[in-house]
């Protein structure tokens, strides 16, 4: 696919985006933005740009260690009616909008607790968003068959930055209550959500009965590849231990992440 095509398809899906967040902004009492589907589809923003390349990743080089990325998230889902309630319940009584808010009114709002805490979240997301630039880069660069550019003009990463950081400020910080819901940006994020479904079991249909004769000729196939018994298997107390902490990661990372 050419670049100028690509650009062309990009622009629209993004004014398509836009025009999503703002219609979702005047329409805030609609049955469409105001509901529980539409805030539970906005959760899948936990499955970025790792799920497309690093899960997939893992899977193929070493078998079942991408579920726990997934195992764990199931696991803390039912305890969400209690804590993400209570989350939810504190955050709106104090007015409270991000996680150093959160863990300093703990402790008797301290400042310097509350600045901490920004500075390591600073710290953890800023390789995470990079992760995800560099995918969306790559990623056009491998459609269009283009040599990846060095200079930050040249660079698609630079422009996809820009497009998204004035996407997320526009709409939000368009309030000035901290406890006012973003329903532009949550219903643009479940649209995504959808599309990134539809996507998903079109190709997997796609891979598994066009390029693939069924299930049984892909688990057959696979079995010829080398150490696929032993990327099949979980591998002892050390594989065991490793499960156990990617678990408790992503745990926290489906509530921390969105």
């Amino acid at each position: 696919m050419s670049s100028v095509a690509l650009l062309i398809i990009l622009s629209l899906y993004l004014a398509l985006l836009f025009f999503v967040a703002h219609w979702a902004e005047k329409k805030g009492s609609s049955k469409w933005t105001n509901n529980p589907y539409v805030y539970a589809l906005s959760m899948a923003v936990y499955c970025s740009a790792w799920t497309y390349y690093g899960s997939i990743g893992v899977a193929a080089k070493s078998g079942l260690n991408y579920l726990p990325v997934y195992i764990g998230p199931i696991m803390i889902i039912p305890a969400w009616m209690i804590i993400l309630r209570k989350i939810v319940r504190i955050s709106r009584v104090n007015k409270i909008s991000s996680i150093a808010d959160f863990i300093s009114l703990r402790y008797g709002n301290s400042r310097s607790l509350g600045a901490m805490v920004t500075v390591i979240c600073l710290m953890g997301i800023l390789p995470y968003i990079a992760l995800q630039l560099k995918a969306i880069a790559e990623t056009f660069h491998i459609v269009t068959r283009t040599p990846t550019e060095d200079g930050f003009f040249d660079d698609t990463t630079t422009y996809v930055a820009v497009a998204l950081a004035l996407f997320a400020s526009y709409y939000g910080t368009r309030y000035v209550d901290a406890s006012e819901k973003r329903k532009g940006i949550v219903t643009a994020v479940a649209m995504e959500s959808v599309l990134k479904l539809f996507f998903f079991l079109l190709v997997g249909l796609y891979v598994t009965f066009f390029v693939f004769d069924g299930f049984d000729d892909i688990y057959q196939k696979a079995s010829l590849l080398d150490n696929f018994a032993e990327k099949n298997t979980i591998g002892g107390i050390p594989q065991a231990l490793n499960w156990f902490f990617l678990c408790v990661l992503s745990l926290f990372a489906i509530f921390l992440l969105p």
